[in-house]
Order: structure tokens, then C-alpha cells, then sequence
């Protein structure tokens, strides 16, 4: 790895993350603002107990209403999460590889006494660290927001910074896979492709599993289905075993990444 083009790269690619991670904590804090609103309501519990199983674990709401925790897990990170860190992952994933290759850039970073491994690796280290900062800057806002704008109904830190984690970690793999499409596809426009469409199908898994009894084999091979928000902000299922899943998985597809780009041939 290379400390120069890692500050040079992450000092370029600054801007955007601090965008995504700004417009992640103010639509938090929104949801928070609005949560007020809803504490309480009986109705909104009694409306959702009408909905089928399915459907509410679609929408994030197996466990109902009756904390801010398990608002913000329903409205927010049930959806608008998945789809904010979804398109910074695949979209930076493919920028920071196959961009760089179609413009020619890529013929001057291998140009300098930086090694194609270490070009790679850099990269990779890039991608990862602008996810971490967007979670963190989501998880730090979450807890600030909680105690700013409610009086009474404060998020459990914990649960909450597990929830978090798990989320991040998710969203690791998919830089991960989007990264090494963008590592060995032979242009930017089919890694992007391969990346938004992956993501695509392992949600539409997800959704076909959660709403189908019939389907539910279909969750399991879900990425998207580990991230159960509202059990996790509940205090629910197997963090440490996700986590050290998904951590393998983000390095195992991080490393099949530098392995071909090492072997691509490229033409700059």
C-alpha cells in the first residue's frame, strides 16, 4: 500500500463522503424530529398488527412501534439506509478502479514506483474507509440526534452501535464485490452493471423471502437479510458470528480483487 496515494486519493474523494455522510445524518435527524409525532399512537401499532408478517418484515416493522430505536429501524434503516450506502459502495467501488482505467489515469499511477498490488490495495483501503466514515458519521449523528430532539424516549447506545456495525459490514461487501467487478470487467459501464445488478437481486431476494412463507429459502441467499434492523436495535441475533462473517467475506473479495487486477491485461 501506498501512504502517498492513499491521502492523496481519500483527500480527493473527501468531498463526497463527507456529502453522503451529511445528507445520511440529516435525514436521521428528520426522522427523529418527526418521531414525536408518532410516540404513543396506538393507532400506528394497531394499523401495522393488521399487516401481514410478510409484509412487515419488508418494511421493518416485525417488532411494531414503541421506541425511537424501533422507529428509526422501520422508516430509516429498513430502506433509506440500504439505498444511500448501496450507491456510494457500487459507485465509488467502480471510480476508484474501472473509471480510472477507461480514462487513462490508471496508466499514470502505474507508472510510478507504486507496484499494481499496491495500487490496488490502496484503492480498496480507499473505498472501505469512506464507508466506515459515512456509518460512523450515522451512528454518532443517531445518538446525538436522540438525546437534541427527544425529551424522554433516548436510543439504547449499544443495540444501536450494533445495528450500526452490522449495517456497515454489510455494505463492506458490497464495496467489495462492486470493487472487484471494477477490478477485472473490461470497462466501467459493466461494473457498474454487475454491481447494481448483484445488489439488485440480493434485495429482491430478500423481499420475495420476507413476503413469501413459501419463499423464504429465497432470504437465505440475501446479503440483505443479515441486517435485520429492528432485532438488532432490539438487542436480537448473532452479531459477533455476522461480523466476523462479513469481515471475511469484505477480505476475501478485497483480495480476489488485487489477484486480478494483478493478472489483468490492460491496454494504456
Amino acid at each position: 500500500m501506498s501512504a502517498a496515494l492513499f491521502a492523496s486519493t481519500f483527500r480527493q474523494s473527501l468531498r463526497t463522503v463527507s456529502n453522503y455522510a451529511f445528507g445520511m445524518v440529516l435525514y436521521l435527524w428528520v426522522f427523529i424530529w418527526i418521531y414525536p409525532s408518532f410516540a404513543g399512537s396506538a393507532a400506528l401499532n394497531t394499523m401495522l398488527k393488521s399487516l401481514p408478517a410478510g409484509l412487515l418484515k419488508v418494511l421493518g416493522y416485525s417488532l411494531g412501534v414503541t421506541r425511537l430505536s424501533g422507529f428509526l429501524a422501520g422508516e430509516f434503516y429498513s430502506l433509506l439506509y440500504l439505498f444511500i450506502l448501496a450507491i456510494y459502495a457500487i459507485f465509488t467501488g467502480t471510480k476508484l478502479m474501472a473509471h480510472l482505467v477507461d480514462n487513462g489515469f490508471m496508466g499514470y499511477l502505474l507508472a510510478t514506483p507504486v507496484s499494481r498490488r499496491g495500487v490496488a490495495c490502496t484503492q480498496a483501503l480507499v473505498l472501505l474507509s469512506g464507508v466506515f466514515t459515512i456509518a460512523a458519521a450515522t451512528t454518532v449523528g443517531g445518538l446525538l440526534g436522540a438525546h437534541w430532539f427527544t425529551s424522554h424516549d433516548h436510543i439504547a447506545a449499544w443495540p444501536f452501535v450494533e445495528m450500526n456495525l452490522v449495517g456497515m459490514l454489510v455494505f463492506t461487501v458490497v464495496a467489495a464485490y462492486s470493487f472487484l467487478f471494477s477490478a477485472v470487467a473490461p470497462d466501467e459501464r459493466s461494473a457498474m452493471g454487475l454491481s447494481t445488478m448483484l445488489t439488485l437481486v440480493f434485495y429482491g431476494l430478500h423481499v420475495v423471502g420476507d413476503l413469501s412463507p413459501r419463499l423464504t429459502w429465497a432470504a437465505h441467499l440475501s446479503l440483505f437479510t443479515v441486517f435485520n434492523s429492528q432485532a438488532l436495535v432490539a438487542g436480537h441475533g448473532p452479531v459477533l458470528t455476522d461480523a466476523l462473517a462479513l469481515s471475511a467475506a469484505t477480505i476475501a473479495l478485497m483480495a480476489l480483487a488485487v489477484f486480478g487486477f494483478q493478472r489483468r491485461q490492460l491496454s494504456l
